[in-house]
């Protein structure tokens, strides 16, 4: 598992690691408004990702057709899919990478395409 350092959640408006999920989500149900939050922005690779993490920053991106992100800066870069698993945003300098989030009872999985698991974000470079 990739640890990049600090983490970040992220929540649908209107309106959460391992390798493979038995997500499955599309990109209409990822396509929208994203408020994504960072802990602490360190050079620190080994941070635990978990819910005692203190939350400091946030930034909303909105995620546009065909493949353009928006943040609430106007700055512009690009986001795309992972499989149907996750989703990678590059802007304004950085990347920000979750899986989706889903539910699984059992055998039954139930995905929840609105939300994520915890993710990693950095900068373009892979540093803070």
């Amino acid at each position: 598992m990739l640890n990049i350092g600090y983490c970040l959640s992220a929540l649908l408006l209107a309106v959460s690691v391992s390798a493979d999920t038995p997500a499955n989500c599309s990109y209409e149900e990822i396509r929208g408004v994203w408020e994504f939050s960072e802990s602490a922005r360190t050079a620190n690779r080994s941070e635990k990702c978990d819910l005692t993490v203190k939350l400091v920053d946030k930034v909303r991106i909105e995620l546009q057709y065909p493949n353009t992100a928006v943040d609430h800066l106007g700055n512009r870069g690009t986001w795309t899919l992972i499989y149907n698993q996750g989703f990678e945003v590059i802007i304004n300098d950085r990347k920000y990478f979750a899986f989706s989030d889903y539910k699984q009872v059992g055998t039954k999985v139930t995905s929840i395409c609105n939300q994520t698991s915890a993710g990693w974000s950095h900068d373009v470079l892979g540093n803070n």
